[in-house]
Order: C-alpha cells, then sequence, then structure tokens
C-alpha cells in the first residue's frame, strides 16, 4: 500500500514540472517561439485546491451528488462528546467546519451554542462516516479554545461565524488541506460555487444524515434577488436580509439543508485551476431545497479582517488561506 503511494506521489511531482517553468523555458529557447495559448497558470500548490478526480481510488458508482474521496481537502467533521452513563464514550456529528490552517478551523457559531471547548474535537480527512476503508487514515484533534464573531446575534443568526483552535496542528497530505479565503469585501454575485455537508438530505424527520460527504453546485444568488425570494416566504413582506449574509441556490431541488451547519460554501478563484475561496458558511435556510429559496451563508469576506486579526494574535499568520 505505502510503496503504491510513493509512486503516485513522483507521479504528480513529474507532472507540475513538466507542465511550469521546464516547459516554458524550452519554447522561449526556439528560435521561432509558438505563440502561447491562454492557459490557466500551472496547478497552483497551497490552499483551496480540489482534487477534482479524488484520490487515485473510486468506489463504484458516485451517484446523488457524492464527492470524491478527498475531493474538497479542507472539510471538516466537528464531533461533540457527549457523557453516556457517566463516560466520556460517545461523538455526535455537531455541524461542519472548514481548515484555514493546520491548526485552525473556521465554523457557524450556532454550532458553538451551549458549548465547552473542551467537548469538541474536529475530524480531518473524514469522508464515508460509516467505513474507516479510507486510504488515509482521518485524523482527530480536541478544541482548546473557540472565538465567536463578537456581533454574532443568536435571533437572526448573524455574523455567524466562529473559529476553532486545535490543540495541535494536522498533519497534512493529499486528503487534508487549508482552503483560501477571499480578500475583504470580495463579491461573488452569480458565480457557481460548490457547497459540501454530511447534513440531512429532507427536511424534518425522514431526513438521514448522509454517509459519504455530498457537494452541489450552487450559484451564489445577488443580495436584493435573495431578499425578494425570502420575502415570499414565511419570513414575510417585511423580512430585512442582514447584511452579514450571502445566498446561494435557489434552484429546486438543490440547497445545503439542516445539519449542514458550519458547512463551506466555496467559488472558485479567477484564472486560477481547480483552487477554490471558501465564500461562505452555512447558516440558515428554509426547507430544504424549495423551489426559488436560496440557503443562506455567513459572508466570509466580511470577516476576513477579523479572521486575520485572531491569526496574527495568536501566531498563526494568515499565509495559510491566502491564495
Amino acid at each position: 500500500g505505502g510503496d503504491g503511494g510513493n509512486g503516485g506521489d513522483g507521479g504528480n511531482g513529474g507532472g507540475g514540472d513538466d507542465g511550469g517553468n521546464g516547459g516554458g523555458g524550452d519554447d522561449g529557447g526556439k528560435v521561432t517561439p509558438k505563440p502561447t495559448p491562454p492557459t490557466p497558470e500551472p496547478r497552483s500548490t497551497g490552499c483551496g485546491i480540489r482534487n477534482t478526480h479524488g484520490i487515485s481510488f473510486r468506489i463504484t458508482g458516485a451517484k446523488d451528488n457524492e464527492t470524491e474521496y478527498g475531493e474538497f481537502p479542507w472539510m471538516m467533521s466537528i464531533l461533540k462528546t457527549e457523557l453516556v452513563l457517566g463516560m466520556l464514550n460517545r461523538s455526535v456529528y455537531q455541524c461542519g467546519g472548514s481548515l484555514i490552517h493546520s491548526q485552525v478551523v473556521l465554523t457557524a457559531a450556532h454550532c458553538l451554542n451551549k458549548i465547552r471547548a473542551s467537548e469538541l474535537k474536529v475530524r480531518a480527512g473524514e469522508w464515508d462516516t460509516k467505513t474507516k476503508a479510507e486510504m488515509y487514515p482521518y485524523q482527530d484533534r480536541s478544541v482548546v479554545e473557540f472565538v465567536i464573531h463578537p456581533e454574532y446575534y443568536k435571533g437572526g443568526l448573524h455574523n455567524d461565524v466562529a473559529l476553532l483552535f486545535l490543540d495541535s496542528p494536522f498533519r497534512l497530505n493529499k486528503i487534508i488541506q487549508p482552503v483560501c479565503l477571499p480578500p475583504q469585501d470580495a463579491t461573488f454575485d452569480y458565480e457557481t460555487c460548490f457547497a459540501t455537508g454530511w447534513g440531512k438530505n429532507l427536511y424534518g424527520k425522514p431526513g438521514i444524515y448522509q454517509t459519504i460527504l455530498k457537494k452541489i453546485d450552487l450559484p451564489i444568488m445577488p443580495y436584493d434577488q435573495c431578499r425578494s425570494a425570502l420575502r415570499t416566504t414565511k419570513l414575510g413582506p417585511k423580512f430585512v436580509l442582514h447584511k452579514s449574509f450571502i445566498c446561494a441556490g435557489g434552484i429546486p431541488g438543490k440547497d445545503t439543508c439542516k445539519g449542514d451547519g458550519g458547512s463551506p460554501l466555496v467559488c472558485p478563484i479567477p484564472n486560477k485551476q481547480d483552487q477554490y475561496y471558501q465564500t461562505g458558511v452555512v447558516a440558515w435556510g428554509i426547507g430544504c431545497g424549495e423551489n426559488g429559496i436560496p440557503g443562506v451563508y455567513a459572508n466570509v469576506a466580511k470577516y476576513r479582517n477579523w479572521i486575520d486579526q485572531h491569526m496574527i494574535q495568536r501566531n498563526f499568520g494568515t499565509s495559510s488561506y491566502t491564495s
């Protein structure tokens, strides 16, 4: 098993080199330089790299929006340890989250309601929650501290973001890597983005948790259009959509569901191949995939400065999530 893995690494390395400067240099040296087509930049390393075709092995027949193994390597599952008969022995899925540094996870503030840091752990490298058949073992870390946005408002889930700081860094590998964060106040209207999560697939009781991580492609809906759509729901015609939100979806049958709180919404970085910014954190939605009603996310671009400040304060720096 191990040998196979190493072989694969070697292959990738070679590919990267060929695609990069080496190729360019050769062309440049020729007497008649060929016109270079406007290709995307060579596959970047660093944050936000989506493994579009997964990591080496394929479970037969991906269906129903299942992700590939390792496709979204920043996807974290946040687990809460529950006391069963006075013994700490059961971890239950609490929320999704995203890795922004080997030791820091971004999630929704509402996931941390009435919870102590000591009750939480974060699992990286999870894909299929029901088996241990994955190629790389998952990794668990304990949460030592969390910070909730100072203007988080529980009533309307405004500013629904929080950072979890872990006891030790994850060992980064092909399936565990941080996502990139957008510049402060960047906008993404009409972009086609991805939400990922293990959430329920139907609203209410019949919904079951997915075992394999799911993805769903969703367009970003401009603020005014989103507000109008939400006003047609039980929220009513006077509903005010707080400026801390970004909306995505509004396509029948496509929405992030209950149970996906804290999970990331990511959008492609312009002119980069397979590289993504996290633009949203799942906050709330009305029902599930209902006709024309978008899902509502905390708008990550509004919190870049706040995140940077906490990262710098703790000497983690900002380079891990800067594209």
